[in-house]
């Protein structure tokens, strides 16, 4: 097995936001040992927003907790890795749980714009409410890929790089595609490849 994490590595960028950096947005908790690299594209509401421990968030992040009267929406646990390009945007919760790994330019969501008054521009028409996005613990969600709706992504499961996914994914598979499916799955003693080109989320 290769591990990376201690490898040397240059970048011109200013040093990554901790918990001892005074100019920190205001989070909710923003756990020891957590970075936040820059440059931030934009935080909104930071006081929605609640960051374990051992967290690493690439540069160019967006993470919007846009409802501040329900508090924390925006999760993130301990110990995950979070790429450059990141986009969140939490009306119900979003959470994403410990030991979670999502890779460049991923989006997730738990909302999106209402459009069908088709009377009105869609952009004076709200976004979606009552829904919740979980990245289950130990996930892994390939560069680009995009989790939307009201969706858990199981534990140990894997989205495939560009990836759409608007439906729970189980626990230790592999679902890729656009609508995602499942290509891959854990039967108990080993990973087997499903044929046909996998099986449909439901």
């Amino acid at each position: 097995m290769i591990s990376a994490i201690d490898l040397p590595s240059f970048s011109d960028a200013p040093p990554p936001l901790t918990a001892s950096s005074p100019d920190l947005p205001p989070f909710a908790a923003f756990g020891e040992l957590s970075v936040l690299h820059r440059p931030v594209t934009s935080i909104v509401n930071p006081a929605g927003i609640s960051i374990g421990g051992f967290v690493s968030i690439g540069s160019g992040a967006v993470i919007e907790a846009l409802v501040p009267e329900r508090g924390v929406t925006v999760e993130i646990h301990d110990g995950a890795y979070i790429g450059h390009g990141l986009r969140l945007t939490a009306v119900g919760g979003v959470v994403i749980e410990e030991e979670a790994m999502l890779a460049d330019g991923c989006y997730v969501s738990d909302t999106n714009h209402v459009y069908e008054d088709v009377s009105q521009p869609i952009k004076r028409q709200g976004l979606r409410d009552g829904r919740r996005v979980v990245i289950g613990r130990g996930a892994w969600l390939g560069i680009g890929a995009v989790v939307c709706g009201d969706v858990r992504i199981g534990e140990n499961a894997v989205v495939g790089a560009r990836s759409v996914v608007t439906t729970d994914v189980p626990d230790r598979c592999v679902v890729a595609g656009n609508p995602a499916r499942i290509v891959r799955r854990w039967d108990g003693s080993d990973w087997v490849w499903l044929p046909d080109g996998g099986e449909p989320l439901r």
